[in-house]
């Protein structure tokens, strides 16, 4: 049987470009000509692509009685492909949606070559449900690695927009400025305090102006933060003040029970540089 199974793989091998191409005509079939206009050079990448995949199960197939290496090559093309083709922009599901393609193609050749070797059923049946298991992992590793890829993208943006959002902007030896703009939820809330005491300590000013005019509302627990980076700037003596308070951010302070004569308010941020020149002068 090991002889009759490499047969097989290696035909599925040698048709690669074969099958391929049936398999993108299939895919594209609905597609007007104006849809593929000027994708010349990206459709010839997924045909390689696709031949690539065909091969490796077809070598994978000749490898049915050494299963733990055809599954770990399966894998690492997955890792691989996965990654490419979120760079690229595809779709996960696009990518997906073809896997009944190749199941019916690439099945096609394989019972058409056990037929011309005189292969017995029983072994062609133990051999496609070989190949299906082969392109299901397929599937899943692509899958996997696709979604772990697209989540390490996330979590790396929202990592640069809290960096982007969190500027602590000097404007002399003395002051600096925190403007805070949009939403501010629970994680964004614990950064702004990690990375803002971190900042006004390199920069070495003594007061820092919070400005909460952007902030588009305030909920109990993130004023509660606000207030908790107040406190931990005094700790550091550096003089925080708030600016930009509206009416229903010191309506959320005052329910917390915060006594706001307490904290450093300076209305808006021109009065607060007002009061400041002022007070140096």
């Amino acid at each position: 049987m090991e002889k009759e199974v490499q047969l097989l793989g290696e035909r599925v091998e040698a048709d690669r470009y074969l099958i391929a191409g049936l398999i993108q005509e299939e895919a594209l079939k609905d597609a007007a000509p104006s849809d593929i206009e000027g994708y010349e050079a990206l459709l010839e990448t997924v045909i390689e692509f696709r031949a690539s995949l065909i091969g490796l199960l077809g070598k994978s197939i000749s490898n049915y009685f050494d299963s733990k290496t055809a599954f770990a090559e399966i894998s690492e093309w997955g890792k691989v492909t996965g990654n490419y083709f979120l760079e690229q922009g595809m779709m996960l599901d696009q990518a997906l949606a073809e896997t009944h393609i190749y199941r019916k193609h690439i099945a096609k050749v394989l019972k058409s070559e056990a037929v011309h070797e005189g292969m017995d059923l029983e072994k062609l049946l133990d051999v496609l449900e070989f190949f299906h298991s082969l392109l299901d992992h397929a599937a899943h590793s692509y899958s996997f690695s696709y979604i772990h890829a697209y989540q390490k993208n996330l979590s790396d943006a929202r990592k640069q927009f809290l960096e982007l959002s969190s500027p602590v902007v000097p404007v002399n030896d003395e002051i600096a400025i925190l403007p805070i703009v949009g939403d501010i939820e629970m994680d964004r809330a614990h950064y702004l305090l990690e990375k803002t005491l971190i900042a006004v300590s390199r920069l070495q000013v003594s007061i820092l102006i919070i400005d909460l005019s952007g902030v588009v509302k305030v909920d109990a627990i993130v004023a509660q933060q606000i207030i908790k980076l107040t406190e931990s700037l005094k700790l550091v003596g550096i003089r925080g003040i708030l600016t930009g308070i509206r009416p229903e951010i010191a309506q959320t302070i005052t329910n917390l029970g915060v006594d706001v004569r307490g904290l450093a308010l300076g209305g808006s941020l021109k009065q607060a540089f007002k009061k400041l020149s002022a007070e140096s002068e």
